[in-house]
């Protein structure tokens, strides 16, 4: 069983050691710098200004963070990491469910989380479908990264879907 603990300022070190010791090919910063997680601590991009950031742990060890942003909207989005030795494993469809779960009962205000991911991350979009998020956007080349643009696919969990177990799938066969 996972569990999730609240990132507090006094754990930017281990901060920067996670998002240093890995690439993350699938987010716009594949290698984010000492510097710039710094930076972002010390600004709240993690724990202020309608910012949440949690550890993931499996036992003792955290294996994974997930940054909620925009908090403050009735929109919030949000930033998944997993080490890349527990990718695989059914472990991000677990936090998917605990973050809807966490952000509904605790932003009464909020009516959708929106996640997007880059079009080829295949793993990403079979877990969004799985934990209940429904595909509503395709956007071309709208994800930068290292200098490119790539296509880019849009994923939402709206309140009335949790609340009532369901999965609304868009029926729209406009061709405007």
């Amino acid at each position: 069983m996972y569990t999730y603990l609240e990132f507090e300022n006094n754990m930017v070190d281990e901060l920067v050691q996670f998002l240093t010791s890995e690439t993350w090919s699938f987010h716009g910063q594949e290698s984010p710098t000492e510097e710039s997680i710094r930076e972002n601590a010390a600004n709240g991009n993690y724990n202020e200004n309608g910012n949440r950031t949690f550890w993931i742990m499996d036992h003792q060890t955290k294996i994974g963070l997930i940054k909620i942003f925009d908090l403050e909207d009735p929109i919030c989005l949000f930033d998944l990491r997993l080490k890349e030795k527990v990718r695989g494993k059914g472990i991000a469809k677990h936090v998917l469910h605990w973050l809807s779960t966490y952000v509904f009962k605790n932003y009464s205000h909020i009516v959708r989380i929106e996640g997007h991911t880059r079009y080829d991350n295949f793993a990403m979009r079979k877990t969004f479908f799985n934990s209940g998020f429904v595909k509503e956007s395709y956007n071309r080349r709208s994800w930068r990264q290292n200098g490119q643009l790539f296509d880019s696919v849009g994923y939402a969990m709206i309140r009335e879907d949790w609340e009532n177990h369901t999965q609304t799938i868009i029926e729209d066969n406009f061709p405007y």
